[in-house]
């Protein structure tokens, strides 16, 4: 066993050695900002590689002015001659003095809003712009919001779209899954209009986590799918006492005053003082075993564990699958 360790430690070594040796490039430009602008080795030189992976994505030598090169964002950098996306030059007009990245995603000058126009335009030979303008928006009063939401004097806009039924002046996005106007809460997801939570009471909104709200009565949150099937719902759970609200890994799970619940629905005759997650859905307390909040038939809860070195789930007489036996151990 000794000498096979040795052997795997030594293999692993010399893979990591050569690893260096190849290694094209040093450190990054500025590793605040972005893991994908790299300066040669004798850093007479700047390399684009995403992700610092050149091993498997590769990279590209760029040519830059040296002196005024600065990375702007992760996939952004400009220098005294012309800003980049990625390794290829931005071949639109604009004003390069004022040329920035708003939180990593917007590009923005004194004149324009901007959006990408392809993700892969620096690995592409079509004659295209790198970028377009977003029309309408007003690039002295623009903030970026968040991954998702932005807003100008004028509007709010979901990812890169206008959205007129929002009220700008009122606007907040209350955390990445919720936001609210002096009109209503609402839910939101990529690409999709937000909805409207028609019971929740606006100025008692209070976020939980990414994924769950409170007002001054209930516990909102969005459910995608219910016992397998498509349910694309928000739900709203009433509550007594805020300080019994709890939370779980699994993102399905809450604790709601003296019940725990799972995709909105009750666990029935659930014992909250020794309930406690295992992996993958499954949970137990000290009298049941459950898998997706369903109790598992027959499974013993004192012996049922999680092999980590196996990856299966099994107790002192079977082992399971999917929330079923599938090997007795007899």
């Amino acid at each position: 066993m000794i000498v096979v360790i040795l052997f795997i430690s030594i293999g692993a070594l010399c893979i990591y050695g050569l690893y260096r040796f190849f290694n094209p490039f040093g450190k990054e430009v500025n590793k605040e900002l972005s893991d994908s602008y790299y300066y040669t080795r004798d850093k007479e030189g700047i390399i684009y590689s995403p992700m610092g992976n050149w091993f498997e994505l590769g990279k590209d030598e760029m040519e830059v002015d040296m002196q005024t090169f600065q990375v702007l964002a992760r996939d952004y950098a400009k220098d005294k001659d012309q800003a980049y996306f990625k390794s290829r030059a931005i071949n639109n007009e604009i004003d390069l003095a004022s040329f920035e990245v708003l939180l990593g995603y917007t590009p923005i000058d004194k004149n324009h809003v901007y959006e990408l126009n392809d993700n892969y335009y620096h690995i592409g030979t079509k004659d295209i712009k790198a970028l377009k303008i977003l029309e309408g928006a007003d690039a002295k009063t623009f903030t970026q919001i968040s991954f998702d939401f932005a807003k100008d004097k004028n509007f709010v806009y979901q990812n890169y779209k206008r959205n007129d039924s929002l009220d700008v002046a009122s606007f907040d996005e209350i955390n990445s899954h919720f936001c609210k106007d002096q009109k209503g809460v609402y839910y939101y997801s990529y690409g999709n209009p937000p909805r409207k939570i028609e019971e929740a009471n606006i100025a008692e909104i209070v976020s939980l986590t990414n994924y769950y709200i409170r007002d001054n009565t209930n516990v909102y949150f969005y459910v995608g799918y219910k016992n397998s099937e498509r349910f694309d719902k928000v739900v709203a759970i009433p509550f007594k006492n805020s300080n019994e609200i709890g939370f779980f890994e699994d993102k399905g799970l809450i604790k709601i005053d003296d019940q725990i619940y799972y995709q909105s629905s009750i666990i029935e005759n659930v014992d909250i003082a020794t309930f406690k997650e295992i992996e993958a859905g499954y949970t137990k307390d000290k009298n049941a075993v459950y898998f997706l909040g369903k109790v598992i038939e027959g499974a013993d809860t004192n012996t049922f564990k999680y092999n980590t070195s196996s990856y299966t789930f099994s107790d002192k007489n079977h082992r399971y699958e999917i929330g079923k036996i599938v090997k007795s151990k007899k």
